[in-house]
């Protein structure tokens, strides 16, 4: 823990896909610290297990959620209701990867990954909305990564899972800021968690012509528990961003390479947009009309 001020730990979190790694992480933090916590599992025992005597008290709700089911999202939010009468902070963690070249990846394991890193926040997201308007405030920290910046090699469907994460959070947050909601989507670097040790990451229907691909993943897999970033230090981040009235963050960049990226990913763009601006500037009809006053969406 930092030396960081806390203004009020009288807030309600709610924090899905909690039973390990980085949601573990903020659960059992936000309940040292004090605050009220709603920590999201399939499997509610393994999450109490894991919070272990953090939760032994009336600030922590553990709730058996399957993500994907809209019914079961819509109870978990209701059950936070009863038991401490608001929502303040929605942090949706839950997710995982798949990795393989895209060939390789099945439609079902591809439709699943979207599920669990997409979907699932659409279902939160549409029914903690109504809560959010009722009370005029609100904050949701989206768990993004830098596959959402930038496509990962041999990451295909997940990159595009973050991508469109990334999407929705800055829509969702246009619409929801005139209520006294915030949305930050995070994209987070190399933490170090299981995400690389699980068995839906694992190539399954491997081709020998991605070779190539398959080197790299192997090669990548050597540091699974050797990654640079503490998953402990994030929440002290994003409480920082939270008590940081009237600020509009979109994103958090977490983790060095996260940050060195966004400005490779910046030049790339400006190179990309100069190089064909004489051609892609010029998409208008000859002759004006007046569709070309109404503004782009």
């Amino acid at each position: 823990m930092s030396s960081l001020e806390i203004k009020s730990v009288d807030k309600v979190w709610y924090v899905t896909g909690a039973s390990k790694g980085i949601g573990l992480e903020l659960v059992k933090n936000l309940l040292a610290y004090g605050f009220k916590v709603v920590g999201t599992s399939r499997d509610k025992q393994q999450l109490i297990g894991a919070v272990g005597s953090l939760g032994d008290n009336d600030r922590f709700l553990a709730v058996q959620v399957d993500l994907v089911n809209e019914e079961s999202v819509k109870q978990s939010l209701n059950d936070s209701l009863t038991k401490f009468g608001r929502i303040d902070v929605v942090v949706n963690n839950a997710g995982f990867a798949i990795s393989g070249a895209l060939e390789e990846n099945s439609d079902k394991n591809v439709r699943a990954n979207f599920d669990t890193n997409l979907f699932s926040v659409f279902n939160v997201l549409r029914n903690v909305s109504p809560i959010f308007r009722n009370q005029q405030s609100g904050y949701v920290f989206n768990m993004s990564s830098m596959a959402g910046l930038q496509g990962a090699f041999g990451h295909s469907a997940y990159s595009a899972t973050k991508f469109a994460l990334d999407g929705l959070s800055e829509s969702y947050a246009l619409e929801v800021k005139p209520l006294g909601v915030r949305v930050t989507s995070v994209n987070l670097g190399s933490f170090r968690t299981g995400i690389l040790d699980t068995d839906a990451y694992k190539p399954i229907n491997k081709i020998e012509a991605y070779k190539h691909v398959h080197g790299k993943l192997d090669f990548a897999a050597q540091y699974s528990g050797k990654q640079n970033g503490d998953p402990s230090k994030i929440l002290d981040i994003l409480i920082r961003v939270y008590q940081s009235e009237g600020d509009d963050t979109s994103h958090l960049y977490m983790c060095p390479e996260v940050n060195e990226l966004v400005h490779t990913k910046i030049d790339q763009m400006v190179k990309d947009q100069k190089r064909w601006e004489e051609y892609t500037t010029k998409t208008g009809f000859d002759t004006p009309t007046d569709s070309q006053k109404i503004p782009s969406i």
